[in-house]
């Protein structure tokens, strides 16, 4: 089995300011072998794109529906691509983040596999709770207020910077909404692309106007029909908490405890240096690395093989770098400030 190294000491860890921007604090693999950044909210690491797994973590592969009449009729976990179109986002029922993947497991709990990443989960209602009132009172409101009385005004720092929707019958979205001024949205650094949703009947509405989240809560879910989740909408202030058919299909988010990696132990964790750089970082001792450099927008810049990387040619800035030793079946993430 692969071993995951977060390595948290790579730099310093230095606090944000009030509603500063943040960007991604390292890099994780699902069990399809797909890499996402992730970023630290307070001691809870979230991802930072959407799940995009095709098989539960013990490698059972979970089904891709595109039929309406079949997924409207499903009681077992199911994926599909919005409109099923491979170049958009996918979706999962909520029975899929559940690991129910038969008629047995959806009547006995005890049967059912796991979802996410090995020591990762589904993002559930008190993840997302937990996450609201930091950044509200971290002043990630989109009108700086830090008062937290269960309310929020999150949706332009949690959404993207595009592909929303930026007219609104005929006028500008309102002020603090995720469709007004796309450039000012995501400080928070979470990412959330309007993909839409797959309705309970099999069809598709929303993208461009909203984003949808499973956040489930066992005791408080209706067990035969629905389902809670959170939501972003291209015109509204607030994260939004409702509850759905759990036939409908919605993107999901993976979260971590910063305590299970402080378990680790780093004595023989490699390194590397120098850190920060203006040009050649190394990583200790002779083995060959797999190595991956990354923005902290997510987006790869580098893919070499060997223990030396040339950053020169980078522009100055900190950069993600995801790093596999083949032999040892090790995998690492450092932050590496560019000079």
């Amino acid at each position: 089995m692969k071993k995951h190294l977060l390595l948290l000491l790579a730099l310093p860890v230095l606090g944000f300011a009030q509603g500063e921007q943040r960007y991604a604090d390292g890099t994780a693999t699902d069990q399809d072998g797909n890499t996402f950044l992730w970023i630290n909210y307070n001691g809870k690491y979230w991802s930072m794109f959407n799940a995009t797994v095709e098989k539960y973590r013990d490698g059972t592969p979970i089904p891709q529906v595109t039929d309406a009449t079949e997924w409207a009729n499903l009681t077992t976990g199911a994926w599909c691509y919005y409109d099923n179109d491979p170049s958009k986002g996918k979706l999962y029922n909520w029975y899929a983040t559940q690991g129910i993947f038969d008629e047995a497991s959806l009547n006995d709990e005890s049967l059912r596999k796991e979802f996410a990443p090995n020591e990762w989960s589904v993002s559930d209602y008190d993840d997302w709770d937990a996450l609201t009132s930091f950044l509200v009172t971290n002043g990630y409101n989109f009108d700086g207020t830090t008062l937290y009385d269960g309310n929020n005004k999150l949706a332009k720092s949690l959404a993207s910077k595009s592909n929303w929707n930026t007219t609104h019958e005929g006028g500008t979205p309102p002020d603090g909404s995720p469709g007004n001024d796309l450039l000012t949205n995501d400080k928070s650094g979470f990412r959330a692309f309007p993909n839409g949703n797959r309705n309970a009947d099999g069809t598709f509405s929303s993208e461009g106007r909203g984003a949808y989240f499973w956040s489930p809560m066992h005791s408080l879910n209706n067990p035969s029909n629905e389902g809670f989740f959170r939501s972003l909408w291209y015109v509204y202030w607030e994260v939004n908490n409702d509850y759905s058919y759990k036939r409908t299909g919605m993107s999901v988010r993976f979260v971590r405890d910063a305590s299970v990696a402080s378990t680790n132990d780093y004595s023989n964790a490699i390194t590397i240096y120098p850190n920060p750089t203006t040009s050649i970082v190394t990583l200790q001792g002779g083995k060959q690395y797999d190595i991956e450099v990354y923005t902290l927008q997510g987006k790869k810049v580098m893919a070499l093989t060997g223990n030396t990387i040339d950053m020169s040619h980078l522009s100055s800035a900190t950069y993600i770098v995801k790093a596999l030793d083949k032999v040892d079946n090790e995998e690492v993430s450092y932050k590496v400030v560019k000079n």
